[in-house]
C-alpha cells in the first residue's frame, strides 16, 4: 500500500507481481492502490501455462497482439479455454479455502523448519521469519559440506522435490540475485522447500530422513 500510495502521489503507474502471493493472501484491488496485478495459475494448483493480468479501469493499454477481438481486444488469437476455466476454478477454491489452507500449510512449514534445526547443525534460514514471510516457502541455507553442492540432485534422486536458490532463480546456473540482495551467506547452499495444503507432516519426516542419509559422512576406508 505504501508503494502504491507513493506512485499515485507522483502520477506513476504501479504494477505488482503477485504470482507468489495471490490466492494465498487476501488482496482487494478496490482498496489497494495498484494499477496492474499479475497472477499465475500453477501457484495455486491451476493448470500450467495460464495466468491473468488485472488492469485498473481508468488505465488504457495498447494491444499485445493485434488481429482479433479476443481478451477485450488485448491479445488476438484463440483463447486457451481449458486453461482459463481451470484457472478460474482453482482460484475460486483457493480463495474460499484460504484460511484453512493457510493454517495447514503454515503448520507443515513450521514443522519442517523445526525438524531441519534438529537434523542439520549450523543450518540457517533466509528472510524475515517474524511473521512477515511467505508461509508457503522455507528457504534453508545449509553449511558447506562435501555434498552440499549436490543437495538438490541428491534429494531428487531420493524422492524429495526441492529447488536451489530462490523462486526467481530456479534452474539458473548463476547465483540468486534475491539472496545476494538480502545479504545471505554465499558460502552456504540454499535450498527452497515449497508447501501446499496437500503436503503432510509425514512427508516432512520422509524428507528429513532422506536428508540425514545424504548428509551422513561417508565411512572411512580401511587400509587393505
Amino acid at each position: 500500500d505504501t508503494v502504491g500510495a507513493l506512485c499515485r502521489q507522483y502520477g506513476a503507474l504501479f504494477h505488482s507481481d503477485t504470482v507468489q502471493t495471490v490466492a494465498h493472501f487476501p488482496i482487494d484491488v478496490q482498496k489497494t492502490p495498484v494499477d496492474f496485478l499479475a497472477g499465475s495459475a500453477h501457484k495455486f494448483h491451476g493448470p500450467k501455462g495460464v495466468g491473468f493480468l488485472y488492469v485498473r479501469n481508468e488505465v488504457r493499454l495498447r494491444p499485445f497482439i493485434d488481429g482479433g477481438a479476443q481478451e477485450r481486444n488485448m491479445r488476438g488469437g484463440t483463447e486457451n479455454l481449458y486453461g482459463i476455466v481451470g484457472l478460474a476454478k482453482a482460484f475460486e477454491l483457493a480463495c474460499t479455502q484460504l484460511e484453512a489452507r493457510h493454517e495447514h500449510i503454515a503448520d507443515v512449514r513450521n514443522y519442517m523448519k523445526a525438524r531441519l534445526q534438529e537434523a542439520v547443525p549450523g543450518i540457517r534460514f533466509n528472510g524475515n521469519d517474524d511473521g512477515e514471510h511467505l508461509y508457503t516457502v522455507l528457504s534453508a541455507a545449509f553449511p558447506p559440506s562435501p555434498k552440499s553442492e549436490m543437495l538438490v540432485m541428491l534429494l531428487d534422486i531420493a524422492g524429495v522435490s526441492a529447488s536451489g536458490g530462490s523462486a526467481c532463480s530456479s534452474g539458473a546456473e548463476t547465483g540468486s540475485h534475491v539472496l545476494k540482495a538480502i545479504g545471505a551467506d554465499t558460502g552456504y547452499k540454499t535450498i527452497r522447500f515449497s508447501f501446499s495444503h496437500f503436503n503432510t507432516r509425514a512427508e516432512v519426516d520422509f524428507a528429513i530422513e532422506k536428508l540425514k542419509e545424504i548428509l551422513q559422512p561417508a565411512p572411512e576406508k580401511t587400509p587393505a
